[in-house]
C-alpha cells in the first residue's frame, strides 16, 4: 500500500519536481514498473515516449507499453499498437497494430475503435471486413467520436455493408463535421 500512495504521490507532483528530484522520481517509478505495477509501467513507457525529464527512448517506451498491454492496460495497448503501425521503437508490423487495437477496441477505447474500423475498411494487418467496420465505427461513433461518424457517413452512402442510405449517411456526416 505504501509504494501505491508513493507512486500516487510522484505522479501528482511530477510536474512540479526539481531537476535534482527527477533522478529520484525516475528511480522509484522504475522500481514499480519493475515491480508490476500496472500505473507504473504505462506512465514510465510515456515518460520515455514523450522523452519527459529524460532522453526520448521509443524502445524503452515500446517495452513499457507492452508489459502494460499484456496487464490489460487498454491505453497501453492502444499506445503500442500504434507504435506497431508506425514503426516508432519497434518495426512495422500491422498484424501486431490490429492485434493490440482490437484487444484496447474490446475494452471501449474510444480512439482503438475507430482504428479498427479504418483497418476493416481498408484491409490493413486483417482481410477487408465492411461488415466489421460497420461494427467498430458505429461502436465509436456512437460516443462521439467524429471520424468514426465521418467514415459511418461514407459507408451508408456508398452502401457498403449496409444498404444504401442517404439518410443515415446525412445524419452521420451531420455529426462527423
Amino acid at each position: 500500500m505504501y509504494k501505491i500512495l508513493l507512486f500516487i504521490f510522484l505522479v501528482s507532483s511530477a510536474s512540479s519536481l526539481t531537476l535534482a528530484s527527477d533522478s529520484k522520481f525516475m528511480e522509484e517509478i522504475n522500481n514499480l514498473a519493475q515491480e508490476g505495477y500496472v500505473d507504473a509501467q504505462f506512465n514510465l513507457a510515456r515518460i520515455y515516449s514523450n522523452g519527459e525529464s529524460v532522453d526520448q527512448n521509443l524502445e524503452l517506451a515500446a517495452y513499457w507499453f507492452l508489459q502494460a498491454a499484456e496487464q490489460d492496460n487498454r491505453d497501453a495497448q492502444y499506445q503500442l499498437a500504434r507504435m506497431y503501425e508506425n514503426g516508432l521503437g519497434v518495426g512495422v508490423d500491422l498484424k501486431e497494430a490490429f492485434k493490440w487495437y482490437k484487444l484496447s477496441a474490446e475494452q471501449g477505447s474510444i480512439e482503438a475503435q475507430y482504428s479498427l474500423g479504418l483497418a476493416y475498411r481498408f484491409g490493413i494487418g486483417v482481410d477487408q471486413n465492411f461488415t466489421q467496420s460497420l461494427k467498430w465505427y458505429k461502436a465509436s461513433a456512437s460516443k462521439g467520436h467524429s471520424g468514426s461518424q465521418y467514415n459511418l457517413n461514407l459507408l451508408y452512402e456508398e452502401g457498403l455493408a449496409t444498404r444504401k442510405d442517404i439518410s443515415d449517411a446525412i445524419k452521420w456526416y451531420r455529426c462527423g463535421r
